[in-house]
């Protein structure tokens, strides 16, 4: 009996130090307190920061805000990632937009590359407009403009097809090669847009109600005869004008434009981006 006691006792000391000495998995939105996010930083170790951040992401915690927001300079990329992410989840993201708008426009080309970043972790049609000025901005050497191009594919915005056209005019092979690659990821990124439109969910009609899978309208109101969802030229046109009908017109520009790219430029590196580029658009 004593001997059995012995063994039991030395299982749950094993079975302690296992669970100690095992990572910890980061339970994601919640259990951070605004202690442990400074705890985690503190550390400077990235795992923990990465974790602790995705724990308070649901924290309703303003000084933390002064905690985060030094991670965009951080020399980690994902660092740098996980503290837009989670800036882009509180109020104060547009303050902080007005900052990297004015980081891009500052000649730094560290930090204008970290504002790229974080305007493409924002996803804000407001930044192309900026964005476009930094890919241009010869000044800033090609880490941040191609940072402020792959920005422009992850903000997903059919506007942004006309800046990544010219952006693959550029005299940098580097530019050029993160333009083709980002034409593939805004096209991708517009076609999965979650905006209501007759294609996407919640579906709505022509007529401006919800409609069913079918596309038929779904209206309460059987009375109203009400034209089915893209299925005449009429509501087709209608279609068309929407954000989805535009993107799905980008993504075909940006496949003509790829095919091009593919065929013509002198960098093989470019030629291969456009290639998977038009492969991420089939």
């Amino acid at each position: 009996m004593q001997t059995r006691k012995q063994i039991l006792g030395v299982c749950k000391a094993l079975a302690l130090v296992t669970a100690l000495a095992l990572p910890q998995v980061a339970s994601a939105g919640k259990g951070a307190s605004y202690a442990s996010l400074r705890n985690a930083i503190a550390t400077g170790n990235r795992d923990s920061i990465l974790a602790e951040v995705e724990r308070a992401e649901k924290l309703p915690c303003g000084p933390c805000v002064d905690l985060v927001t030094p991670l965009i300079d951080h020399d980690d990329a994902a660092v740098r990632d996980v503290a837009a992410w989670w800036l882009a989840k509180r109020g104060i993201r547009d303050q902080i937009r007005d900052q990297m708008f004015e980081r891009l426009a500052g000649g730094d080309a560290i930090a204008a590359r970290n504002a790229a970043q974080v305007l493409g972790r924002f996803a804000h049609p407001d930044a192309l407009m900026p964005l476009e000025l930094a890919i241009h901005d010869d000044a800033l050497g090609d880490e941040a403009r191609v940072a402020a191009a792959i920005a422009v594919g992850d903000i997903g915005d059919y506007r942004g097809k006309d800046v990544l056209e010219a952006a693959i005019t550029s005299e940098s092979a580097a530019v050029r090669e993160a333009a083709a690659r980002a034409c593939g990821t805004s096209a991708a990124t517009s076609m999965r847009s979650r905006w209501s439109t007759c294609w996407s969910t919640p579906r709505r009609a022509s007529c401006g109600r919800p409609c069913s899978r079918s596309g038929r309208c779904a209206s309460a109101r059987p009375s109203v005869r009400s034209p089915t969802s893209c299925a005449t030229p009429r509501s087709r046109r209608r279609c068309a004008a929407t954000p989805r009908g535009r993107w799905a017109r980008s993504a075909t520009a940006a496949r003509e434009v790829l095919k091009a790219v593919e065929a013509d430029d002198a960098s093989m590196l470019v030629r291969g981006a456009a290639r998977a580029a038009l492969q991420s658009l089939r």
